[in-house]
């Protein structure tokens, strides 16, 4: 008798922005109680629950979140949520590009609070007639699962959003393995796609640690971010100080309690 068992790794960024796996399980069934099971193993083997985990909408995952990473935030695949807008608009609102586009800006924007995101939201279901539909209804009621406003408070937040590094990895794991492999087989091709992900990351280590970035400001934040980061995470942050040191610039620094309160003056939008 042949049994097919389901892989399910546990993925990551690592300080690269490649997605890297550092654990992953077998189940038997995609259900609440298999996922309980997974988590608790993966708390025991790291020692620790993962501060932030980001999902599909799969209820049974869900309630093993609930149930075993208590103190976890559980974040849903926004992409995911997003791809099905178009199978849930009314059909004479499918090409309406004014609604997509107050809605993409309503609920991608990681400036707004959620009490604005709530404003927003409620201004285009009116606007658009969308408030009785039940898809978008229940979307809106579970979106502290979702939506960037939710996640302020959270640091990093921004950098994941979705569950695209699975993805990717998926499809990595997917050229070391065959699906009619045996138990046997799959733990050799596992082992040999770990060695070939940890050979890629040594790469950019080297790489990293024998290369001197090209500097594109006087400022010394860049100069310090050019210490921290990797070559890959320095040149995302390095396009946004450039563009801050030629529109922004510093108007008063006042101390209140212990905070410190930075006004700054730019080209675009003012104080």
């Amino acid at each position: 008798m042949m049994y097919c068992m389901i892989f399910a790794p546990f993925t990551r960024k690592d300080n690269h922005g490649r997605p890297v796996a550092f654990g992953a399980g077998l189940l038997s069934k995609e259900n609440a109680d298999s996922f309980s099971w997974l988590f608790e193993c993966f708390v025991k083997c790291m020692g620790c629950a993962p501060k932030l985990i980001i999902t599909d909408q799969d209820l049974g995952m869900k309630v093993a979140v609930e149930r075993v990473l208590v103190d976890t935030r559980h974040r849903w695949c926004m992409w995911h949520i997003m791809f099905k807008v178009l199978e849930k608009l009314p059909k004479n609102l499918l090409g309406n590009e004014d609604l997509k586009k107050e809605l993409n800006n309503c609920v991608w924007s990681e400036l707004i609070e959620p009490e604005e995101f709530d404003e927003e939201w409620n201004k285009v279901m009116e606007k658009y007639g969308l408030k009785d539909n039940e898809w978008f209804s229940s979307m809106f009621a579970s979106r502290k699962f979702w939506v960037p406003a939710f996640f302020r408070d959270f640091p990093m937040s921004s950098l994941i959003k979705t569950t695209s590094i699975s993805e990717s990895q998926n499809i990595f794991f997917k050229r070391y393995s065959k699906s009619r492999s045996n138990l046997v087989e799959f733990l050799m091709n596992y082992n040999n796609a770990l060695d070939g992900q940890r050979n890629n990351s040594n790469m950019l280590e080297y790489l990293d640690f024998n290369t001197i970035p090209t500097l594109k400001t006087n400022s010394a934040l860049e100069k310090h971010a050019s210490t921290i980061y990797s070559d890959s995470g320095f040149k995302l942050i390095q396009s946004e100080i450039e563009v801050a040191v030629d529109n922004v610039t510093m108007v008063t620094v006042s101390i209140i309690g212990e905070n410190e309160i930075y006004v700054v003056n730019d080209k675009f939008s003012k104080n």
